[in-house]
């Protein structure tokens, strides 16, 4: 089987080279140019390589009319009842596997994610490819400049692996060794793809820390992540993010993400961003898109679960929802990211959605949830129909979906701080864990967890504490969280429709998600088909009965 003639080396940009051997043009087709010709000089490669962020981007954090959907209502994140992307199927309880059958109801949505990632990762290794050639020269401008080029480009090739490595369960490692005229590079597990992804951005990491801001090097242009024009220092920073997320999302279970390296992540996220990372999306060309927007069409499309969202309330609702549930209440609770008030009527008011024709987002930051207006209310199952959405964003919805979007939050970063810090081994310091906890915690309004506390203390607040979590035995009841609890809680409130698969990733590890759920969505079955391997459905692993009795 050619190289080429699998989603692994299909480059947008270098098309032309799958095209037919059986005969050969005498004059050549200028219009339609060969690696040579794309390549063929250094602005061409820098353009190249400074391009495929972008396509990244807008196939895994950018999107929702693909497979980020289906992981926004797997994971807790989304729910609704529409037929759309196979939104209904993958919200409803019990659980269904992943449908990977040639002519799937979501057969593009799978596959789309997967084989535009791969060619922009191939892109960028042909770029690599050239750049690393003896002799590759910027001139007359600096070295410096190329070495901000192959930092940029290991990057994103980092990216596009790990991103991979995070959903499906095997892929192929993109090398700027490959000889594109060989055989497809073989494919394998996402725990070895995410190792090679790891590897470029420590490749990324070395190239960056070679030449100082100001130089011909860096900034980056601010094209390249549209609005930010990191230093050096700042993209160094950017990459030890994706680093310590890499690190940890890769595991599958909470065994696996118990064995983690989490001194390793500690130390990554702590030398991370230290403000949110937002790139400015735009419709113009070349756009830069934030897909959940579409949730903020509402009705059908979204609706928070009542079920998570429950364990802000303090008013006993929803202790009394999970003895009987049935129908959807309002949530009271101190926490800012809702709503105030202790009704419907007055949350409407609160959270500036008080009719049809007046339904817009109050002063940010606060809240995140809006309880919307009664009418609009979705009747589906118990569980998961609310009487809220998710209205962080919807500033960027009222501004035509242009603006700057968070999809590495700092609060991500304290939240895998404070895990590896509760979690026990050489790297314990519930200390440390509490004060990384407590940042987006008291900015909430939430009373601070004391000093002294540890993972299993349970948080303060008393009758009033945040969060208030099923009770085991029978989780017919709730009870006021542990340190633990609310590290996820803080984490799931403000990573919500940030990136891809965020809640279905971290509750995979965490253990939270629903009994049969998948951890990991099978190689799409085009990809198998041109490999000639045997197409299959089931995936690897599925949820044990999560953490909260479902």
């Amino acid at each position: 089987m050619s190289k080429l003639a699998s989603t692994l080396a299909g480059a947008l940009v270098l098309a032309v080279l799958v095209g037919c051997s059986e005969s050969q043009l005498v004059v050549p087709n200028k219009n339609n140019p060969d690696e040579t010709r794309a390549l063929a000089s250094p602005t061409d490669v820098e353009n190249l390589v400074g391009s495929q962020f972008r396509n990244i981007h807008n196939y895994t954090d950018g999107d929702i009319l693909e497979i980020n959907a289906q992981l926004l209502c797997l994971g807790f994140e989304n729910a609704s009842g529409l037929a759309n992307e196979d939104m209904a199927k993958y919200t409803n309880l019990p659980r269904v596997g992943i449908d990977n059958t040639r002519g799937n109801t979501s057969l593009a949505d799978k596959y789309n994610p997967y084989l535009n990632v791969y060619r922009a990762a191939r892109s960028v290794a042909l770029g690599l490819h050239a750049m690393n050639q003896a002799g590759f020269t910027f001139l007359p401008t600096s070295l410096a400049e190329l070495a901000r080029d192959k930092a940029f480009g290991y990057f994103s090739l980092g990216v596009a692996m790990g991103d991979i490595a995070l959903v499906f369960d095997s892929g192929a490692v993109v090398s700027p060794n490959d000889d594109v005229s060989e055989a497809a590079p073989d494919m394998v597990g996402a725990t070895t793809l995410m190792a090679a992804a790891l590897a470029d951005l420590d490749t990324a990491q070395t190239n960056a820390a070679l030449t100082p801001s100001g130089s011909n090097g860096f900034p980056l242009p601010n094209t390249w992540i549209n609005g930010q024009a990191l230093t050096a220092a700042q993209f160094i920073q950017l990459i030890r993010s994706y680093k310590a997320r890499f690190r940890a999302g890769i595991a599958r279970t909470p065994a696996d993400r118990a064995a983690v390296n989490w001194a390793q992540v500690i130390a990554d996220a702590q030398a991370g961003i230290t403000a949110d990372f937002a790139p400015t999306m735009t419709q113009a060309s070349p756009s830069w898109t934030y897909r959940p927007v579409q949730m903020d069409l509402y009705g059908s499309w979204h609706m928070m679960w009542q079920f998570i969202l429950g364990m802000a309330d303090t008013s006993g609702a929803y202790n009394t929802f999970l003895g009987s549930p049935a129908g959807v209440f309002a949530i009271a609770t101190a926490d800012k990211r809702f709503p105030t008030g202790t009704t419907r009527a007055a949350q409407n008011t609160s959270s500036g959605c008080v009719s049809s024709t007046a339904c817009l987002q109050p002063t940010l930051p606060y809240p995140y949830f809006r309880n919307r207006l009664a009418g609009a209310d979705q009747l589906l199952m118990p569980l998961w129909q609310s009487e809220y959405d998710f209205y962080r964003f919807q500033w960027f919805f009222n501004a035509n979906r242009q603006g700057a979007i968070p999809t590495v939050t700092l609060a991500e970063m304290n939240g895998l701080i404070a895990e590896g810090k509760l979690r026990s081994g050489a790297a314990h310091d519930a200390a440390g864990a509490i004060a990384a906890i407590n940042v987006s915690r008291v900015a909430a309004g939430l009373p601070a967890i004391p000093a002294g506390s540890d993972s299993g203390t349970v948080v303060p607040g008393g009758t009033a504490c945040v969060p208030n979590v099923p009770a085991a035995p029978n989780y017919t009841s709730a009870t006021c969280g542990t340190v633990w609890e609310a590290m996820k809680w803080e984490k799931r409130m403000e990573t919500a429709y940030t990136h891809w698969g965020a809640w279905w990733i971290d509750g995979r590890g965490w253990g939270d998600l629903p009994l049969g759920t998948v951890e990991e969505y099978p190689t799409p079955y085009q990809e198998l088909d041109t490999r000639q391997i045997p197409i299959y459905s089931t995936v690897k692993t599925t949820a044990a009965k999560g953490t909260y009795g479902i």
